[in-house]
């Protein structure tokens, strides 16, 4: 476009020369000839100019033409190839050919020739990047499998020397032994999860469910815990009936276990938690916002990730293995749904959203 804009406007400027150069001949003419001749010099002057405009001009046409042709196979159509490439590549992890050829200008084919072999290098690092993570994952797993035993093992009998006739202080220490081990099977337990994520093999369920019942139902559990840490957790039901979605329950419950325990976890002594479904978009969203400390700014972008603690969280509870969010938002995903978080607007503390679609 920018080329065939260039030609035109030469090609008009031209045209507007020869009618100058025309205007100021005839003026000097008028001067130097008898007034009876000048019109016989004036016309055959245009005629002849006339024919040399437009030879001029059908040589420009096709000069420009195959100038154009020339630079859009050498220039513009393998620049067009790169971009493209470049696109599929980044987007969808998708290779594409790279325009090659002897036609094409030495910086053109250098910038083809320095993707294809950066593309080449982060095809190899992603490969090994895979399998690493199934490396590890396969080594989570079985680590994960051969500790569950034992541990599961070592609960019980802790749990029955708890029935023994034993001393106050024995009683305490084994009670603190039971606590241990029951948090050690429950970070086997995560573990497994994981692993069953990575490798695909992460089983649903999916029944028809009532959301809100669901919700009322988990938030009943955690009384003592809200009574213990003296914060408030209100139940906020949608004003709106919720119809039924497909989800898997033991699954969904997990979620919301583990996104409650983290709002009162994180929420100071006088918080308070707040529950609430509703409608949104074609959605039935469950909200868990609190009162708490928060998450930074700079850390938000990590918050989803595996085996990721933001800085405050840590130097507020030191439980935690930065696994559940994951997890949390895998499920939400697998689901066809979504789970996200903001800042509260107004007030201290956070509001996360887990989000399912209405069945069509």
């Amino acid at each position: 476009m920018l080329m065939a804009g260039l030609f035109v406007g030469v090609l008009g400027l031209f045209f507007v020369s020869v009618f100058v150069i025309i205007a100021l001949v005839r003026s000097q003419f008028a001067q130097l000839l008898p007034a009876d001749v000048v019109p016989q010099v004036m016309n055959g002057l245009q005629a002849l100019l006339a024919y040399q405009a437009i030879a001029l001009g059908v040589t420009s046409i096709l000069l420009a033409a195959i100038v154009f042709w020339v630079l859009s196979a050498t220039v513009v159509v393998p620049l067009r190839k790169i971009v493209v490439a470049m696109s599929a590549f980044s987007e969808r992890n998708e290779r594409l050919p790279l325009p090659q050829g002897n036609f094409m200008p030495v910086e053109i084919a250098s910038l083809s020739a320095v993707l294809s072999d950066s593309m080449d290098k982060v095809t190899s690092a992603h490969e090994k990047d895979m399998e690493i993570s199934r490396v590890k994952s396969d080594f989570i797993s079985t680590a994960a499998h051969q500790l569950r035993t034992p541990l599961t093992g070592i609960r019980w009998a802790l749990e029955a020397l708890e029935r023994e006739p034993i001393t106050e202080s024995q009683q305490a220490l084994v009670k603190s032994a039971v606590d241990k081990s029951k948090d050690l099977v429950a970070i086997v337990g995560t573990l497994l999860d994981i692993s069953s994520i990575e490798s695909g093999k992460y089983k649903y369920t999916f029944v028809p469910a009532d959301l809100g019942e669901l919700v009322s139902e988990v938030g009943n559990d955690f009384t003592p815990m809200v009574a213990q840490r003296q914060v408030s957790l209100l139940y906020a039901p949608s004003q709106q009936p919720l119809p039924p979605i497909k989800i898997d329950r033991e699954r969904i419950k997990w979620v919301l276990n583990n996104l409650i325990e983290n709002a009162i976890r994180y929420t100071p002594a006088g918080g308070s938690i707040t529950v609430s479904t509703n409608l949104a978009a074609k959605q039935v969203q469950v909200r868990v916002r609190d009162t708490g400390i928060g998450i930074p700014t700079k850390e938000r972008g990590s918050i989803f990730q595996r085996f990721y603690r933001a800085g405050n969280a840590i130097s507020k509870e030191n439980q935690g293995n930065g696994l559940g969010l994951y997890i949390a938002r895998t499920i939400a995903n697998d689901h066809g749904g979504d789970l996200d978080f903001v800042s509260n607007t107004e007030g201290p503390g956070t509001t996360f959203i887990l989000s399912f679609p209405i069945p069509a």
